[in-house]
């Protein structure tokens, strides 16, 4: 019989396999998506301490200085990075809840093949059983002697009665 942790099937097996590299694949692009966040931060600050210089008048500092872009293109820049940002996310998120319902149904899948599965074994175990009260029968039915029919020879009076009997209900 099929035990919940088993595959019932091939198609059960090469679910989990596209599961599985789903699963793989979204880990990596969330590893990449928290880097490119990580960056978006840090440049995201730079951008923000060479706004501050740049409105107290100071100069800016010189290893910064291939980060500035020209007014307000580096606003609208930085927004940008952020809506792809956010559209990557959002993307991420909605692959995480595709991954969340395909697992639930093949969890779901499982437990109605162990329901199944305790079925088909209840039903086995009333067969079993409904096969020995029947061989017990057959059993005992052929532990019963077989009485001959009485001769004329071994047993008059019987052979007379059992004639006469069955010669009345013939009539």
């Amino acid at each position: 019989m099929n035990t919940p942790t088993t595959p019932a099937t091939p198609n059960t097996a090469q679910e989990a396999a596209h599961l599985k590299k789903l699963r793989d694949q979204i880990s990596t692009d969330i590893e990449a998506m928290q880097q490119k966040e990580a960056s978006l931060k840090a440049y995201e600050q730079r951008l923000r301490l060479l706004m501050e210089h740049n409105q107290q008048g100071q100069p800016a500092p010189q290893s910064n200085q291939h980060y500035v872009n020209a007014g307000p293109d580096s606003q609208a820049a930085l927004d940008a990075e952020w809506d792809k940002y956010n559209r990557a996310h959002a993307l991420l998120e909605a692959a995480r809840r595709g991954l969340t319902d395909d697992r639930l149904a093949l969890k779901e899948r499982e437990e109605k093949l162990t329901l199944r599965e305790s079925d088909v074994a209840r039903r086995e175990g009333w067969l079993r059983a409904r096969e020995l009260e029947i061989a017990a029968v057959v059993a005992a039915k052929a532990a019963i002697p077989v009485v001959p029919e009485p001769t004329f020879v071994s047993d008059p009076i019987r052979a007379a009665r059992n004639m006469l009997r069955s010669k009345k209900t013939a009539g």
